[in-house]
C-alpha cells in the first residue's frame, strides 16, 4: 500500500540562513504572525496515528482525506524584507518580497526566483503569509524528475491570522487567494515559470468518505512516493504541534517510529580499556523524552552483510535520526530510512501512540468498508439528523501478533559496550 520507491528530496532549495540576528528576526516575525510570544520550534502541526477509535471520530465529525506524500515537510514564509533584515510589514510597505522555507529543524532557507502576487492586484506582492506543504520529487516517464511544493494549508495570509478558522476556509483562501493568482501570473509570464526552482501545486483533498477513490484510483496514479493517508478535521482550527484532529493512517505493519541511533562498540579483546571500532557495534535506539533528555528504548538488529555494505559506503550511522519499522517475523526493528530533516526522534508520547496503532491498526479493507457509514453520518449532520448508524460498536483493541515491541524496551540490561570511547555498563530503564 505504502510506496517509497520514489526519490525523496535530499536537500531544501535555497540558501540556509546562518546569521543569528537574521534568524532571530525571522523567528520573532513568525511568532508575531502566529500570535505567539516567541517561536522556538517548527510552527507546523503534527498528526497522531490512526487506531480503531479513529473510525468513530471520522463518523462523528467532518474530515477531509488526502494521500500522505513521502517527501520533506516545509512551510513557506512570505515577507516584505528591508535592508536590515527586518520584516515589519504594513500598509504601503515598500520592502522587497522574500520567500523562506522553514523545515522541521526550524531552519530558514531563502528561496530565489519565487514570488507570490497579491490576490487583489497582480502588480503588488503578497506579504506576511505562512503556507504549509511538502516538497516531493515527481517522476514522470516523458519529462523525468520534477521538484514540486505541494501546498495544503494556509495559516496566515497577508498579515491576517487564519489559525482559528476551520480547514475548509483556510484551504479555500489558499486555493483562491494564493494559488489562483500565482497561476494567473505564471500564465502571463512564462519566463518566470521557467526560472522557478520548483513547481507549486495545490494538494488535492477529498471528503473522508471518498476513501475508496483515494486508495484505489488516486494512489496508483501518483508519480511521487506515498506514505499512507492523512485525515484532517474540516471544522477544526490549526494547531501547532501534535493535533489529535489530524490522523495519519498506514497499514499496521508499515507504521514507523523515528529514533536517534547510537552505535556502541565493544572493548578490544586484547585491551579492555580500549574500544574496538573494527567490531560490529550494538545498534541502540534512543527515545526522545523532552526535558528529561533521551532514554534507551530498544536495540535493532543488522545483518553482517548489511553492516559490511554500510561500512564500505562509509555511511554515517551514529547520532542520526532513523525511521524504523517493526519486523514481526524477525522480532526486531529495522531501518527504513534516515531522517536528516529532523533534529530528534519522535517524542515518548508519540511513540506510545504509534505502538498502540501497530497493535490496534486498521487495514485498508476495513477502512474502505467503513466509508459508507462515514458518508451516511456526514449527510445526516448536513441535514440536521442524528447518525442513522448509532454509536459505533467497533472494538478498540487488537493484539499484535508476536512479541509486543513496546515491552521490549521496558527494562533491559545493556552489555558492557562503549560509544565514542566511553565505556558504559548500566541498566537502562524507560
Amino acid at each position: 500500500m505504502v510506496n517509497s520507491n520514489f526519490p525523496v528530496p535530499s536537500e531544501i532549495p535555497g540558501k540556509l540562513i546562518t546569521d543569528r540576528n537574521h534568524i532571530r528576526n525571522l523567528k520573532q516575525h513568525v511568532a508575531n504572525l502566529c500570535g505567539l510570544r516567541q517561536s522556538q520550534r517548527f510552527p507546523g502541526s503534527q498528526p497522531v496515528s490512526f487506531t480503531h477509535e479513529s473510525l468513530d471520530l471520522l463518523e462523528s465529525e467532518d474530515f477531509w482525506v488526502c494521500e500522505k506524500s513521502d517527501g520533506v515537510r516545509v512551510m513557506a514564509l512570505i515577507v516584505m524584507a528591508h535592508n536590515n533584515n527586518t520584516f515589519n510589514g504594513g500598509p504601503g510597505d515598500d520592502g522587497k518580497q522574500e520567500v523562506y522555507f522553514i523545515n522541521r529543524r526550524d531552519e530558514f532557507f531563502l528561496v530565489d526566483q519565487v514570488c507570490f502576487p497579491h490576490y487583489e492586484d497582480q502588480n503588488r506582492y503578497l506579504k506576511d503569509s505562512i503556507i504549509d506543504g511538502e516538497l516531493v520529487i515527481d517522476v514522470e516517464p516523458q519529462t523525468g524528475q520534477h521538484l514540486r511544493f505541494l501546498v495544503f494549508d494556509c495559516i496566515v495570509l497577508d498579515g491576517q491570522n487564519l489559525m482559528q478558522r476551520p480547514l475548509m476556509n483556510r484551504y479555500g483562501r489558499l486555493k483562491d487567494w494564493v494559488i489562483a493568482p500565482l497561476n494567473k501570473m505564471l500564465d502571463a509570464r512564462p519566463r518566470q515559470r521557467e526560472i522557478m526552482p520548483f513547481e507549486i501545486k495545490l494538494k488535492s483533498m477529498e471528503l473522508a468518505y471518498g476513501i475508496e477513490k483515494v486508495l484505489r484510483i488516486d494512489l496508483p496514479k501518483l508519480t511521487h512516493g506515498n506514505d499512507g493517508l492523512i485525515f484532517t478535521s474540516a471544522c477544526s482550527p490549526y494547531r501547532i504541534g501534535t493535533d489529535p484532529k489530524i490522523l495519519k493512517w498506514k497499514p499496521p505493519s508499515e507504521n514507523s517510529i523515528d529514533f536517534r541511533l547510537e552505535l556502541r562498540f565493544p572493548p578490544r579483546p586484547d585491551d579492555p580499556t580500549e574500544v574496538d571500532f573494527f567490531a560490529k557495534p550494538v545498534f541502540v535506539l534512543m527515545m526522545n523524552c523532552g526535558e528529561d533528555g533521551e532514554k534507551f528504548f530498544d536495540t535493532l538488529q543488522m545483518s553482517d552483510e548489511e553492516w559490511h555494505d554500510r561500512k564500505l559506503r562509509r555511511e554515517q550511522l551514529d547520532n542520526r535520526v532513523v525511521e524504523t519499522v517493526w519486523d514481526a517475523k524477525l522480532q526486531t526493528w529495522k531501518i527504513l530510512r534516515f531522517r536528516d530533516d529532523k533534529r530528534e526522534g519522535n517524542y515518548r508520547d508519540i511513540i506510545y501512540k504509534i505502538i498502540q496503532s501497530i497493535q490496534d491498526g486498521v487495514e485498508a479493507e476495513e477502512l474502505s468498508k467503513r466509508s459508507l457509514r462515514i458518508k451516511q453520518a456526514w449527510k445526516a449532520r448536513a441535514e440536521g439528523r442524528p447518525n442513522p448508524n448509532g454509536p459505533s460498536k467497533v472494538p478498540t483493541h487488537r493484539k499484535l501478533k508476536g512479541t509486543n515491541p513496546y515491552t521490549r524496551g521496558k527494562f533491559v540490561t545493556m552489555p558492557t559496550i562503549a560509544r565514542q570511547g566511553t565505556l558504559a555498563s548500566t541498566i537502562k530503564r524507560i
